[in-house]
């Protein structure tokens, strides 16, 4: 018998692993239950319903994909760092077929959940946007006044994540696109 998953990053792994090989329609509440080994009720305890359920997963997945504990912090170079950052989440998608193209399907049958659902993911783009922000300020080949007036640090990270998760969502293989106008902003 599997041991009791007793948190919430636990079955939310256990999620991840049925999102990796069923689809966002795996996800149920007695399936994840009984992939965690708990009761419902248990499962009820972290998520009051499958709404909350299904949006802790979809931003879980979207943290792992971008696992920003996995992108290189000594890199110094901005486009570099983006450019590890792009690939590492694209090749972290792949574990999930369908995925980026289908979250936002299953979160818009969600209604009457809307404002969590951004609520979740804009949390999930401010923490992509800070790694960006700090990358930004470690590279000391930016022209110093490449971030004045409307584009600055904050404004560049939203303009990077956003281009980002489009590209992944579309499926593009790279976002040398976005490293061009990069270049062209910054150095």
């Amino acid at each position: 018998m599997k041991p009791q998953a007793t948190s919430r990053e636990a079955i939310l792994a256990e999620c991840r692993a049925i999102v990796r090989h069923q689809g966002l329609s795996g996800i149920s509440v007695r399936t994840v239950a009984a992939a965690a080994g708990v009761a419902t009720g248990t499962l009820y305890h972290y998520f009051p319903d499958k709404r909350a359920l299904l949006l802790a997963v979809v931003a879980d997945v979207w943290r792992d994909v971008f696992s920003l504990d996995a992108a290189p912090r000594d890199r110094t170079d901005f486009c570099q760092y983006v450019d590890d950052l792009y690939r590492g989440a694209r090749n972290r998608l792949a574990a999930y077929p369908g995925f980026a193209q289908g979250h936002g399907l299953e979160l818009v049958a969600l209604t009457g959940q809307e404002d969590e659902g951004r609520a979740r993911m804009q949390a999930f783009l401010d923490g992509v946007g800070s790694q960006l922000q700090e990358a930004l300020r470690r590279d000391p080949s930016v022209r110093p006044d490449a971030l004045a007036g409307d584009l600055n640090p904050q404004s560049l990270a939203r303009f990077v994540t956003r281009n980002a998760l489009a590209g992944l969502v579309l499926g593009q293989s790279t976002c040398d696109d976005l490293l061009a106008v990069l270049r062209a902003a910054l150095y």
